[in-house]
């Protein structure tokens, strides 16, 4: 008998198939060099949400690669069907363009998928990986499927007690982890490395940056020293599907977790979440 994640439907180029039948083809420069990009968004209570930034995001990661973008109301079609099909009330849902093959007549392909949410933990420790981000190459800053650094990342903090990787840059500064964003709080101000520092400009990112603002928190975006960890009050991590989640210790250092101004700005995104499905 079929699992429930291999039995799931899939929503590819326009027609929705069970996963197991969604093929690509060989030559597609998604497979073969990882010229691919994508987005992970989730939906709550049968709603996607912040959609439209994802879209936006999507959009100018597509066309930095010169990948075709479909039809944004197309994609929010695809979406909201795969959801229903999958039965899916709270949804970890993928939105995945390939570069296809001009040069052996293969189009580019258009994935969405749909997985069950897995409640994040309450709490995260962080362990600092000896690689860099490169904030000066070409992939910086995109959501890519050139991304085996980041799981080969997971798994070498994962074996040292870690469940999220923090990658420095190229500069000595702090970037951001695999899979998030980073924040940290000193003397009451909301710090996160700038995107000059080559982290993804997270949707979740953007979003807790408003909330500061809207709730009087000081916040700034700029090069953080690693050193700085060692002095904050708190730290927490952010992605579409994480949300906001506190930071309970950094490289086997404990950590102050949740903090006031982490949990304040947890509550205030989770009431976003209920109140307005497209910020």
């Amino acid at each position: 008998m079929m699992n429930a994640e291999t039995d799931s439907t899939v929503w590819l180029n326009g027609v929705l198939l069970p996963e197991r039948e969604a093929l690509v083809p060989a030559m597609d420069q998604g497979w073969l060099t990882g010229t691919g990009v994508y987005e992970t968004l989730g939906v709550w209570h049968g709603r996607p949400f912040a959609l439209t930034r994802h879209l936006e995001r999507l959009a100018q990661a597509a066309g930095r690669l010169k990948i075709p973008m479909p039809d944004g109301d197309r994609l929010r079609a695809a979406l909201v069907a795969v959801t229903a099909e999958n039965r899916l009330e709270n949804a970890r849902v993928r939105i995945t363009l390939t570069a296809g093959a001009a040069d052996r007549g293969v189009l580019p392909q258009v994935l969405v998928s749909a997985r069950a949410v897995t409640p994040p933990a309450e709490e995260i420790a962080l362990v600092t990986v000896p690689w860099r981000r490169n904030e000066f190459g070409v992939l910086s800053g995109l959501k890519t499927t050139s991304y085996a650094e980041n799981p080969a990342a997971l798994d070498w903090a994962r074996l040292r007690g870690g469940g999220e990787a923090l990658f420095w840059n190229t500069g000595g500064d702090l970037c951001e982890c695999a899979m998030s964003n980073l924040f940290l709080v000193r003397r009451g101000r909301v710090i996160t490395p700038s995107l000059g520092s080559g982290c993804l400009p997270g949707v979740t990112r953007a979003l807790t940056l408003d909330l500061c603002l809207a709730a009087d928190i000081p916040y700034v975006e700029r090069a953080v020293a690693p050193i700085e960890l060692a002095d904050a009050e708190e730290v927490f991590i952010t992605s579409s599907i994480r949300g906001i989640q506190p930071v309970c210790e950094v490289d086997a250092r404990a950590v102050l977790s949740p903090g006031a101004v982490t949990s304040l700005l947890r509550r205030e995104l989770l009431a976003l979440r209920e109140t307005s499905a497209d910020p």
